[in-house]
This record gives C-alpha cells, sequence and structure tokens, in this order.
C-alpha cells in the first residue's frame, strides 16, 4: 500500500471519527439541556406550590389549637358577614382585620398554585410514580376544600383571581384587599371567608381537621420529591420564641398579622394532633449543685508515702507561729497538714 493510500485512508477515518463525536457531543447537549428544563419547570411549579401548602396549613393550625384550647380564635372574629367587608379601608385590612383578610389571602394564593400546577402536569416531569401520585393529592386538597363548602369550580375562580395578569405573578396581600374591598369581585372569595369566620366561632371542626390532613399529606409529598426538609415543621418552628424563663408558646409572628392570642394558641401541647406539628421543646437547663470537680487547692492533703515524690500542687505555706506538736498517729518528722520535712 502506498503512502497516498495511506493518507486517504487516515483523513476518512479521522473525519469519521470527529463526525461521530461531533453528532454524540451534540446529542449529549440536547438531552442535558431538556433535562435543565424539565428541571426547572419541575421546580418553578412545586416549589411555590411547597411553600404555600405549609403557610395555609400553619395559619389553619392556629385556628385549629385556639379553638381546642378556648373554643374560638379571637383574631379573626372580626366580621359577622362577609359583605361587611366592603367599604373597609386600608387601616382595617393593616389592622383588626389582618388575621381574618391575611388567611383569605393565602388560601387563594394556594389555590392559584395548585390550579398553575394542574393546568400544567403534563408538562412536568417526575420521578417514579410521582407524576400519578401529586394529581391524586390535589384533588384530595380540592375535595377537603369542597367539603368546607368552597366548591372546586370556585377555588379555581378565586386561584385566577390571586394572579396579577399579564405578569402571571401573585397579587400582593395590599392589592388583594383591594379587591375583597370590591363586592364584585369579593363575592367570589366569601366562601372562604364563611368556612374562616365559621371555623374562628368554633364550628366547622371536622372540616377544618380533613383540610388539615389533606395539607399534611400534600406536604409531605412534596418535602420527599424536591428532597427537601420537614416544611411544615420548619414552617411552624419559625414563629416560635421561647425567651428563657418566660412561659411556652409565646409566638412572635413573622408575618405580624397575629396577635399574642394566636402565639399562645401554638403551646407545647395544643399543637400536637393529626395534621399539626408539635412545638420544639427548649434544652432542659440542669438545676445547680455542688461542683463535681473541686479545686484541687483545696483538697485534703494525704500522707506521704515511702515512695511519694514532691508534692506537685503548690499549696499555700501556713501562716508561721509556735509549731504544735505533732499529732497522734503522724509520722516522725510530720507536721499537722504539712508535707514531708524539706530538711536542713
Amino acid at each position: 500500500m502506498d503512502a497516498l493510500s495511506v493518507t486517504l485512508i487516515s483523513a476518512v477515518t479521522s473525519g469519521a471519527i470527529s463526525l461521530t463525536l461531533a453528532w454524540v457531543s451534540g446529542r449529549q447537549q440536547r438531552r442535558d439541556s431538556e433535562r435543565v428544563q424539565r428541571e426547572t419547570r419541575t421546580m418553578a411549579y412545586l416549589n411555590p406550590l411547597r411553600w404555600h401548602t405549609a403557610e395555609v396549613h400553619h395559619r389553619l393550625s392556629l385556628y385549629a389549637t385556639s379553638v381546642e384550647r378556648d373554643g374560638c380564635y379571637p383574631p379573626a372574629q372580626v366580621l359577622a358577614d362577609p359583605r361587611e367587608m366592603e367599604g373597609k379601608g386600608a387601616d382595617w385590612f393593616a389592622g383588626k382585620g389582618v388575621a381574618l383578610g391575611s388567611s383569605v389571602w393565602m388560601t387563594a394564593c394556594l389555590f392559584a398554585q395548585m390550579t398553575r400546577t394542574r393546568h400544567d402536569l403534563p408538562f412536568l416531569r417526575l420521578a417514579g410514580n410521582d407524576d400519578t401520585r401529586l394529581p391524586g393529592l390535589l384533588q384530595k386538597v380540592h375535595a377537603a376544600f369542597a367539603a368546607c363548602e368552597i366548591y372546586y369550580a370556585t377555588q379555581s375562580s378565586i386561584g385566577t383571581d390571586a394572579l396579577l395578569e399579564p405578569e402571571g405573578r401573585l397579587r400582593s396581600y395590599r392589592e388583594f384587599c383591594d379587591l375583597l374591598a370590591e363586592p364584585d369581585r369579593r363575592v367570589w372569595a366569601d366562601p372562604v371567608t364563611w368556612f374562616l369566620i365559621a371555623v374562628a366561632h368554633g364550628e366547622r371542626r371536622p372540616a377544618l381537621q380533613r383540610v388539615l390532613d389533606a395539607l399534611s399529606e400534600l406536604s409531605a409529598f412534596l418535602d420527599d420529591s424536591l428532597a427537601g426538609g420537614a416544611s411544615l415543621r420548619a414552617r411552624h418552628g419559625a414563629e416560635i420564641h421561647r425567651p428563657r424563663g418566660g412561659s411556652p408558646g409565646t409566638g412572635t409572628g413573622a408575618g405580624g398579622d397575629l396577635d399574642a392570642t394566636a402565639g399562645a394558641s401554638s403551646g407545647p401541647d395544643a399543637g400536637v394532633g393529626r395534621g399539626r406539628v408539635p412545638s420544639l421543646s427548649p434544652h432542659p437547663i440542669p438545676a445547680p449543685g455542688p461542683d463535681p470537680s473541686p479545686d484541687p487547692v483545696l483538697r485534703p492533703i494525704p500522707a506521704p508515702g515511702p515512695n511519694s515524690g514532691p508534692d506537685p500542687v503548690p499549696r499555700p505555706t501556713p501562716d508561721p507561729g509556735p509549731r504544735p506538736g505533732p499529732e497522734p498517729g503522724a509520722g516522725p518528722g510530720l507536721d499537722a497538714g504539712q508535707g514531708p520535712d524539706p530538711g536542713p
């Protein structure tokens, strides 16, 4: 085989290898890009849903624990009828009515995230059987709220009102309160308000517990799917502050819309139950007692043995004075409380 043939074969082989490597590399890059897009899209839906699920569960848990303890939830007992919101100013929504108004707003935001997730679920790529479990858990939450007379079609409408178009973002609490002040827009959220008013007066307890159970199950699934921590426990612990020496259950709400009554209803035992998260117990403070290791300088001085060396711990020299006679039982050359005679 002449040199020309070898050169041609080498060039063809090199070209084929280069084309194959380029094709494999391009295919791998496309796969990686599609995978990143799917993961980003999934995180963009599931993370907000997880956050709002924990928020609504925590807020409704405050209602439940207060009702179990006191028979009512005073912060939300500000209205007898949702129509009383008409004519309320910003000072009412930011003050006296903030506990009830923000509860309606949080629930509407949860409905918005659930509606978005259900609509775009075919485009989400979930691991294992998660693609079938998630729709089932979402339907379970919808059914729990429907049992509270907040029907499925109404839930979707409330969630749509919580979205601000064309940006597609959720309305802030202030923006949502502007809707509640308008009779034609507020009427769609009235079922949520009616339910919260009833719960605040100690009614609808079985329905409330069903909602808490469904939210707790959905939250646990989302925590596992996103490889995150326990979001309900973290959300509950974020608003519980126990100063040393203070009574347990003192709440410091980060949202600023719950008063001392809401914080007190999150005590260590009130929050324990189905669908609720127990509060965290403080670290025990040991009771004062005798020092287990007293000062070595104050230890009694043992009598030296025949092979004892010099005392490694320096001790204070007693006040010079008349030297007493040797105590009974003391060895020769030893005074009471002293070491061996150092000699001349």
